[in-house]
């Protein structure tokens, strides 16, 4: 499967490797503000975002990284996916790339997370993009202990494909088998997804782990305390596309613009060219 041209690598964080992929100048070579793209959770990673990453890095320097537990980053030895750990993620995935206030994209789930990040983290972000998330119930960052979940097991590639088919919003893997073996892993029995079961638990399990100090954390609150620019970006036919919201959005957050593009829910996929337009015509470029 061809791919743009970009660079990959590894950052250690906590306990997990992180796997990244860096677009554009590698040498900071442009002062324009860079941006980090953070992928949704249900069976996407940062392959999906090849394609849109590499567009928008003809102006500024983009990474998108697999979020811990996902594609071909490391599952957490202590099964920490709270919201601790994924803030943490980002900070050193910046820090890594020399970057003090990015601007950052999240999609589904991960909107909602740059959303807290930008509330709470607001020395660490410059702009913040939300990309086709919801805001209702269902928030990342609920307390949560689930650990020693079996993993679902596919007998054939096409029967993960078939599966995925019929969600609302199937991922793109369902429709393409090279994008799809790239998402699973083989088994005794046959294939699995490349994504922690456990993903859920957001209690570390290492011995004598606190609390997160982040939990149950509410988007709206959250939302309320974001400074910095923002967009919100909705697919016009997806099922995370709420009216109430975007009339409460209008109605509370006047300040925040918002985009809407001829797509179900994901953008990245079914319409990149009209994405990438709206990031660029947006985009607030400040100091990194």
């Amino acid at each position: 499967m061809h791919a743009p041209a970009h660079r990959t690598g590894t950052i250690q964080s906590g306990d997990v490797a992180l796997f990244y992929r860096a677009f554009g100048p590698g040498n900071c070579s442009t002062s324009n503000t860079p941006l980090l793209i953070l992928h949704g959770s249900n069976y996407f990673d940062s392959y999906d975002w090849i394609d849109v990453a590499s567009k928008l890095a003809a102006e500024r320097q983009v990474v998108v990284f697999d979020s811990r537990g996902s594609g071909l980053s490391d599952w957490s030895a202590h099964k920490d996916y709270s919201l601790d750990a994924v803030f943490s993620d980002i900070i050193n995935v910046s820090a890594h790339f020399g970057w003090a206030q990015p601007a950052i994209m999240g999609h589904s789930v991960s909107g909602r997370l740059a959303i807290f990040f930008a509330a709470f983290f607001p020395e660490h972000i410059s702009q913040l993009i939300v990309a086709d998330t919801a805001m209702g119930k269902g928030n990342p960052g609920q307390y949560n202990v689930s650990v020693g979940n079996a993993p679902k097991v596919f007998e054939t590639v096409e029967g993960a494909m078939a599966y995925l088919a019929e969600k609302e919003n199937p991922p793109r893997f369902s429709l393409d088998k090279a994008r799809a073996e790239l998402a699973l892993k083989p088994v005794d029995g046959g294939f699995v997804l490349t994504r922690d079961p456990d993903q859920k638990n957001t209690q570390s399990q290492a011995p004598g782990a606190p609390m997160p100090r982040f939990t149950n954390v509410d988007s709206w609150d959250a939302l309320s305390k974001v400074a910095c620019p923002t967009t919100f970006v909705r697919g016009k036919r997806s099922d995370r596309n709420k009216p109430e919201h975007y009339q409460r959005i209008a109605l509370d957050f006047p300040h925040i613009r918002v985009e809407t593009i001829d797509s179900r829910h994901d953008l990245a996929f079914e319409a990149p060219d009209e994405l990438v337009a709206v990031v660029k015509r947006v985009f607030v470029d400040r100091a990194a």
